[in-house]
């Protein structure tokens, strides 16, 4: 029982002696870390930075930079308080200088003194890291822009669209920094695919945005494809063709004199397409000096209703008669 009892005194009191050791060596770092912080330090220290009274009518062009690393003194206290301020600097851009074109610069010593009265008053500025900030500043543009579409629509058979395929808007106003309106002509869209379409179609999509020009503002994200489908029936006519490029005092005979105009057309149309509608042409000249025995024939008219068109025959034999 005894050995027991002084074991467990032995195991407490070494126990207790960490604790007081622990406690020293807790108490001596927090010691060396004042001391430490007590001291004056000459470091740099990163703020952000809010820019503020740009020349009128102008504007950045692109994103300037949003930080500024000053060279400041200071004891390790005051220091390490302004580094967890957080609170940005404000700079006065009124007076930054042109130098050319969208380039502006300011000298960063001339803003030493509005700099030095947002610190704290126990911290010195000794300098910056950059003696020059650069800038693009422009003027605020607008500019009108096509939409250029991405669509994959594919018909049932015996379907088509009635007239075109629309988007709604077809153009859009773009605006921003003048350098960066200037580098974009036209828009895109996201991709439609839709397949087997038999019905109207009214989809709206979302344009394709530049992540360049990140500086633009659009008067709008999105368009509307719109396309009214129906149902298509085949048709045809016997269409007489005209010959251009006949040697003069020369007669020409003809294997057919007619050519088969077949066509696909909606129904709400069909009525409204007629023979006179087409017109047919076969070149003699190209055809002869092409040393083809065989007249070309070229579809030159036709009505906007109709689609899928082919010429039956695709060739005319011809007979010279000088």
């Amino acid at each position: 029982m005894k050995g027991r009892i002084t074991k467990s005194f032995i195991k407490r009191s070494t126990t207790k002696k960490q604790h007081v050791l622990i406690v020293f060596l807790l108490a001596s770092t927090l010691f060396w870390f004042l001391t430490k912080l007590s001291k004056e330090y000459e470091t740099i220290v990163v703020y952000n930075v809010d820019y503020q009274n740009l020349p009128s009518s102008k504007l950045f062009q692109n994103n300037p930079d949003k930080q500024i690393a000053l060279i400041v003194k200071g004891t390790g206290f005051k220091l390490l308080r302004e580094e967890m301020k957080g609170a940005p600097l404000k700079m006065n851009l009124r007076n930054v200088v042109w130098n050319g074109g969208y380039s502006y610069f300011l000298l960063s010593k001339s803003k030493e003194s509005q700099i030095q009265n947002q610190l704290d008053k126990n911290i010195k500025l000794i300098g910056f890291e950059k003696d020059t900030l650069f800038f693009e500043l422009g003027f605020n543009k607008r500019k009108k822009i096509p939409v250029i579409s991405n669509l994959d629509l594919r018909f049932k058979s015996g379907y088509n669209v009635a007239n075109k395929v629309f988007l709604v808007p077809d153009s859009i106003e773009v605006s921003g920094p003048e350098i960066q309106v200037d580098k974009i002509n036209n828009i895109n869209s996201e991709s439609l695919k839709l397949m087997n379409v038999v019905e109207d179609v009214y989809k709206e999509i979302s344009l394709v945005k530049p992540k360049e020009l990140d500086k633009l503002n659009y008067s709008t994200d999105k368009v509307q494809v719109v396309a009214e489908v129906e149902k298509f029936t085949e048709d045809s006519f016997e269409v007489p063709f005209k010959i251009e490029g006949l040697p003069v005092n020369t007669r020409i005979t003809t294997y057919p004199n007619t050519v088969k105009v077949v066509f696909q057309v909606g129904l709400s149309n069909y009525k409204k397409i007629a023979a006179s509608d087409f017109k047919v042409i076969c070149d003699y000249k190209k055809s002869n000096g092409q040393n083809k025995h065989y007249l070309v024939p070229k579809l030159i008219e036709k009505p906007s209703l109709v689609s899928s068109i082919r010429l039956v025959p695709d060739r005319i034999e011809y007979l010279i008669q000088k």
